[in-house]
């Protein structure tokens, strides 16, 4: 991302101009921005090419265009949430700490991207930001919560995006939008003040290639006082010299259904693998059954977010969004004990597939991107029942939550697309901490797969 503005062949302010005018020209509706900041990101362009001009750029991001999911508090923009419920809350006075990061590193902070209201779902709508379209679809969602950050990269509106996730949100709407998604270790990247999903809620990049996802993780992670999680020696990076011990599984406990182009490429991907000399390896997973366990759980912490608000407040949220905070309210002290019990015994067994191979492979969604407002592909065997019922979206994407209960690393990488051209990824998990290693292997598997996902040809990559 940088080099060009090393080289002084490429004006950061050429690139915001560039950026916005894009960003205008959206004949699509893609809708990927609750805000924009034409004239703070200009003046913080024009001072970034000063600095490379001057030889003292701040760091590898200097200059690099980056927008904020709205989830995350900007000083004197608001931060809505995706909701109709915060249009009263004040401007926030103070940078979040990752933003502060960015910002101290020089990135061009130009704008905030939709959210999916709370983060609470995989949709890519919300009553505050609206539908957000995927890029490669745009009758088909672009996944969640971080919506508007995967539409934004992918429609090529700057390279890099700062997302959420506390159950997917960045892996899911990556694999949906073709493009790389890291969740790294909890607190690896800093994330006061806690919320009721404290110890599953990271934050995390989305890019276009792993080499951006590392730049963006050289600035963002860094310890801060204010999360004493994000107080851990960080571990170098450096694989193995010995052939890798890769565990796979294509299914995940009770799952419902497998996209059958996911499962092909993804059989592929086990044999190239394992055709390279590396040693591979079935898990059954059959026992990681916990959906209605971790969405028990969820429902929980939604009610636990809102259960101080006011009637008239609460009234304001999305119908959906009310009904699961109901479900989590009605959940008895014994049906919350089992349910954290049994995730519990699910995180203990997970270890033990650590202790005995580097990384476990995974497709990163069943599906690809599902119609908008869909939680899954009508042909899913659960989805209209789900929807109607329960919202319990872990049972329809149930690769990505159990690795936010064990805060462990995971990337997601695009793998294919299916015959109607929508993207779909791969998900690759690493031990705690190791998040270097695990982008080392990242840039492994991104190089053996190539450019699989092509940018809209609308919008060409300015990154």
């Amino acid at each position: 991302m940088t080099a060009a503005y090393a080289a002084g062949g490429l004006s950061p302010v050429a690139v915001v101009e560039s950026l916005f005018a894009a960003i205008a020209d959206d004949r699509q509706a893609i809708n990927a921005f609750t805000l924009l900041d034409r004239e703070g990101a200009l003046a913080a362009a024009a001072a970034s090419a000063a600095r490379w001009q001057a030889g003292r750029p701040l760091g590898p991001l200097d200059g690099v265009p980056v927008s904020i999911k709205d989830m995350s508090n900007v000083a004197g923009w608001p931060t809505r949430r995706g909701s109709l419920a915060t249009a009263d809350e004040p401007l926030p006075a103070a940078d979040a700490p990752a933003v502060a990061l960015l910002r101290a590193g020089g990135a061009v902070l130009f704008g905030k991207t939709t959210t999916t209201e709370f983060g609470w779902a995989v949709m890519s709508e919300s009553p505050h930001g609206g539908v957000t379209r995927n890029p490669h679809a745009p009758a088909h969602t672009a996944g969640g919560s971080s919506c508007g950050a995967a539409a934004q990269v992918a429609m090529g509106w700057g390279p890099l995006a700062l997302g959420s996730d506390a159950g997917g949100s960045v892996r899911i709407p990556a694999s949906y939008c073709g493009l790389v998604g890291l969740k790294p270790t909890f607190s690896a990247i800093p994330n006061p003040p806690q919320s009721a999903f404290a110890e599953f809620a990271h934050l995390g990049p989305l890019s276009r290639s792993v080499a951006d996802c590392r730049l963006a993780m050289q600035v963002l992670a860094r310890p801060d006082a204010r999360d004493p999680a994000s107080l851990y020696p960080r571990q170098p990076g450096g694989l193995p010299r010995r052939p890798l011990r890769l565990a796979w599984a294509a299914r995940l406990g009770g799952q419902a259904m497998l996209d059958e182009d996911i499962a092909h490429a993804f059989a592929g991907l086990v044999e190239t693998l394992a055709a390279q000399g590396h040693e591979l390896v079935e898990v059954p997973l059959d026992w990681l059954d916990t959906a209605e366990e971790g969405w028990n759980l969820w429902a929980s912490r939604l009610h636990e977010t809102f259960v101080d608000w006011p009637a008239e407040r609460q009234a304001l949220l999305d119908p959906r969004l009310q009904r699961t905070c109901r479900l989590g309210g009605a959940l008895d002290a014994e049906a919350l004990a089992r349910a954290r019990s049994r995730l519990r015994l699910a995180a203990n067994r997970l270890a033990g597939v650590f202790a005995e191979h580097d990384f476990l492979l995974t497709p990163a969604t069943a599906t690809p991107a599902p119609p908008l407002g869909c939680l899954a592909p009508a042909v899913h065997p659960q989805a209209a029942r789900i929807e109607q019922e329960t919202g319990n979206w872990f049972a329809l994407t149930p690769y990505t939550y159990p690795f936010n209960l064990t805060q462990q690393p995971a990337l997601a990488l695009p793998l294919g697309c299916t015959a109607q051209g929508l993207p779909f990824g791969v998900q690759v998990v690493a031990q705690r901490y190791a998040d270097e290693t695990l982008l080392d292997f990242g840039e492994q598997l991104e190089a053996l797969l190539g450019k699989v996902v092509p940018a809209p040809a609308s919008a060409p990559y300015l990154g």
